[in-house]
């Protein structure tokens, strides 16, 4: 998550912030897509092995 939160400050820094509900729902789209798109595959890959358990341990209810 890291990753993808510092390259969508990076684009918001550059473009300016337009002014209807329309226009910046596809504003936010598009970023998200461009700080998506710039992110390593093996970022990802490598942030998802360390997020996710290998071991689920039994957790007890009282």
């Amino acid at each position: 998550m890291g990753p993808l939160k510092s390259s969508l400050h990076s684009t918001w820094v550059y473009r300016k912030s337009p002014k209807t509900v329309k226009v910046k729902r596809l504003d936010i789209t598009e970023r998200t897509i461009i700080a998506w798109n710039s992110i390593d595959g093996d970022t990802v890959r490598s942030n998802s092995e360390r997020a996710i358990p290998r071991r689920f341990e039994a957790v007890e209810f009282m």
